[in-house]
């Protein structure tokens, strides 16, 4: 690391008058939605982490149980979190292109929120 290329504790990228002006997306999905969100974000020459969750909502999971005669309602759901840093320019061409992927129904709760710093290890 060269002296003077650094800010530590931690490096603020993108910041202007106190303001961040990136935000960071979290989507969080039901797993077969992942594959069109994935196309759309690439799409957009941008990139995501995918995480596995587990969400205890209103939605229950059945699984079947033993030899199919029975089912278990699980007190969980598996789901997916779509992570990713974005100018705060284009949030609403992201909004927009994950609007397209899920068909306008709400199949997804999506979550901004600004990013204060971002380090380069």
């Amino acid at each position: 690391m060269s002296k003077g290329k650094s800010s530590l504790p931690f490096e603020v990228m993108g910041e202007k008058a106190g303001k961040s002006t990136t935000k960071r997306l979290t989507i969080l999905v039901k797993p077969e939605r992942v594959d069109g969100i994935i196309a759309a974000i690439r799409a957009l020459h941008l990139e995501a982490v995918i995480y596995d969750v587990k969400s205890a909502g209103k939605e229950k999971e059945k699984v079947a149980s033993g030899r199919g005669v029975g089912t278990i309602e699980l007190a969980y759901t598996n789901r997916k979190v779509v992570a990713m840093i974005v100018d705060a320019g284009r949030i609403d061409d992201v909004i927009d292109a994950l609007r397209n992927v899920l068909g306008g129904e709400s199949k997804a709760v999506v979550v901004v929120a600004p990013v204060d710093g971002l380090v380069t290890l």
